[in-house]
């Protein structure tokens, strides 16, 4: 057991308590986990707040006195049928990248409020503030920030000491790794949003990741998975090529520009900056809080169809789904070869002429069918000759 073993804050994030841990023992990482501990597996060259290794988490574990299922909540696996199915390798729906480069950190995964870090009695780093979906902070209502306001380098705390002093102190943690600045002096930074519902909603959405509250209307589903599911495809839809025309028409209800980036590499929602993404979250918020009434105002309007929405509507969430079967389905009914036998026989039944508008007539269709229709009864005369 080691002899000073901070406790996790409530919140806190795995590696901000990793790193705060050796530090407060008076450690480097490098030195704290791969000498004093004999963890010889490189931990800093990946992303060890997604999946860490159970031989980490069991290493710990045996050092600090808390379990391997207490480590784990500390994991944004933890969000694991909550936000996102079981994840694959690469890319996981909710959660920011970190664009790990060896032990440097390219992308701005780390998001940070700046008042916490100055008002916490002890600096540290919390899961949520990983997640896509946290663009305000939930106490101070700011907006969250991703990068060092003096240099603009992602934030990196496990790199405190590289190169530098032999003795760093877990307060370090709210100084920017790279240039020394102090983040918790920055000015926190707020969003001028015309319509306050939308705006609760918003905050409601991201407490429901702590508190398992969410709503779409009278089909809300019972867990949270498909609701966030949900959520995410309508973002989707809404920063994609199909969405042009809602975001227009969206973005003149709302009178906000509705952003969106070209089709390429890393153009998800998870690697958008944070005002792209609290414009998104709250478009979708007040899109939900009339929920289908907006949402199929604004697809008559932008002539938005059910094939647009998702490639395979069938695996959306039934909440959505059903929205799109019943309201946005602009396929043509196209009869099958027996009902087409079936329409001609009771032509003929009753003394009339078999011909294409006829059958088409019967059967209730447009005339663009009649080619389909008089190929089914054709084909059908053909098998009786």
């Amino acid at each position: 057991m080691l002899p000073i073993h901070p406790q996790p804050r409530p919140g806190e994030i795995l590696s901000s308590w990793m790193v705060r841990l050796a530090f407060t023992n008076g450690f480097m990482l490098h030195t704290f986990y791969d000498k004093l501990l004999g963890y010889h597996t490189p931990i800093w060259s990946r992303d060890t707040d997604r999946d860490p290794p159970l031989q980490l988490l069991t290493l710990l574990a045996r050092h600090t006195g808390h379990s391997v299922a207490e480590l784990q909540t500390l994991t944004l696996l933890s969000h694991q049928g909550q936000l996102f199915e079981k994840p694959v390798t690469g890319h996981w729906s909710w959660v920011r990248p970190v664009g790990v480069y060896h032990r440097e950190r390219k992308r701005p995964g780390m998001q940070f409020c700046p008042l916490c870090l100055a008002q916490s009695p002890v600096t540290y780093y919390h899961l949520k503030w990983r997640l896509a979906l946290y663009v305000i902070c939930e106490h101070h209502q700011c907006m969250m920030e991703e990068c060092c306001p003096s240099c603009h380098a992602p934030i990196a705390f496990h790199r405190h000491g590289i190169g530098r002093r032999k003795m760093v102190d877990d307060e370090s943690l709210r100084l920017c790794s790279h240039c020394h600045f102090d983040l918790a002096s920055m000015s926190p930074h707020h969003y001028p949003w015309p319509d306050r519902p939308s705006w609760q909603r918003l905050r409601h959405l991201i407490a429901a990741i702590e508190h398992d509250s969410w709503e779409c209307g009278p089909r809300t589903p019972p867990c949270s998975l498909p609701f966030f599911i949900g959520v995410r495809a309508l973002i989707s839809v809404l920063s994609g090529r199909n969405g042009w025309q809602l975001r227009k028409h969206l973005g003149d209800a709302l009178g906000v520009e509705i952003p969106w980036y070209p089709p390429g590499q890393h153009d998800e929602f998870e690697y958008q900056p944070p005002t792209a993404r609290l414009i998104l979250l709250l478009a979708i918020a007040w899109l939900l809080e009339d929920w289908p009434t907006r949402f199929l105002s604004l697809c008559t309007q932008a002539h938005f169809t059910r094939s647009r929405l998702a490639e395979r509507v069938e695996q959306l969430p039934f909440w959505l789904a059903s929205v799109a079967d019943t309201h946005l389905d602009r396929r043509r009914y196209l009869p099958n070869a027996a009902e087409t036998r079936s329409a001609g026989r009771y032509l003929q039944a009753h003394g009339l002429e078999v011909t294409p508008r006829a059958l088409v007539n019967l059967l209730g269709l447009t005339p663009d069918c009649m080619q389909l229709v008089w190929k089914h009864w054709d084909r059908h005369n053909k098998a009786l000759r």
